[in-house]
Formats: C-alpha cells, sequence, structure tokens
C-alpha cells in the first residue's frame, strides 16, 4: 500500500478514528475512563495494525498484523454494543458505527484473502 491516505480501508478507518473521538469526549465522567478510554485504544489500536500491515515487509508479517487488526475491530464491535447498551450511545449512532465497521471488516477480509493467497504462492516456491 503506497498511498495510505487513498486506500478505502484507511479512508474508512480515519472516518471511525475522527468519529469515535468526539463520540467519547461527550461521555459521562464517570464512564470516560472505562468504556471510552477502551474504545479509543481499541480504534488506535485497529489503526496501528493496519499501517503495520501496510508496512509490513513479508507476506506472513502481514498476515499477523491484520490478525491484529481484526481482533481489535471485534474489540470495538464489543465497547459500541456495551455504549449503546448503557445508553452511553444512541441506538441510531450504534447502527451507523455498526455500518462503518462492516465496510471496515469488509475490506480487511478482502485484504486477508489477497495476503494469503500471496503467501501461499511464496510457500509453494
Amino acid at each position: 500500500m503506497s498511498d495510505l491516505k487513498e486506500s478505502p480501508i484507511f479512508v474508512k478507518m480515519f472516518e471511525l478514528v475522527a468519529w469515535v473521538i468526539p463520540l467519547t469526549v461527550k461521555f459521562p465522567r464517570e464512564q470516560r475512563f472505562v468504556v471510552a478510554s477502551a474504545l479509543q485504544q481499541a480504534t488506535f489500536a485497529a489503526h496501528e495494525s493496519l499501517v503495520r500491515a501496510a508496512q509490513s515487509t513479508t507476506p506472513a508479517e502481514t498476515v499477523e498484523h491484520l490478525h491484529e487488526a481484526a481482533t481489535q475491530l471485534a474489540m470495538i464491535r464489543f465497547h459500541l454494543r456495551l455504549s449503546e447498551r448503557l445508553l452511553l450511545i444512541t441506538t441510531r449512532r450504534y447502527e451507523l458505527a455498526s455500518e462503518q465497521l462492516g465496510e471496515i471488516g469488509r475490506l480487511l477480509r478482502a485484504w486477508q484473502r489477497a495476503c494469503h493467497e500471496r503467501l501461499h504462492q511464496v510457500q509453494g516456491q
């Protein structure tokens, strides 16, 4: 991935990060250091894993970082679901975030499939 700013997964991930930060700042004080912090950390960790995958030098390393990103996306989903259950965000915001995460997840799975194919080609040589 030569230009991270133009790659669809990075554009979508940036949009998610930019959406999560102001959202969590509005959480009640008692939840800012619990749910908000966990949601922010998972979001940043997912973005970092994607960047590491893009900058990896081997297919195996890329696959590892993409797996980490997938795990972090699952954590973001959990924290958003919990936020909605605790009435920290509206159901509509939860639905919008779920749509964003779904798009990111689809792009991530396509990237993972391509990397697995490349990894098998390298191993087969």
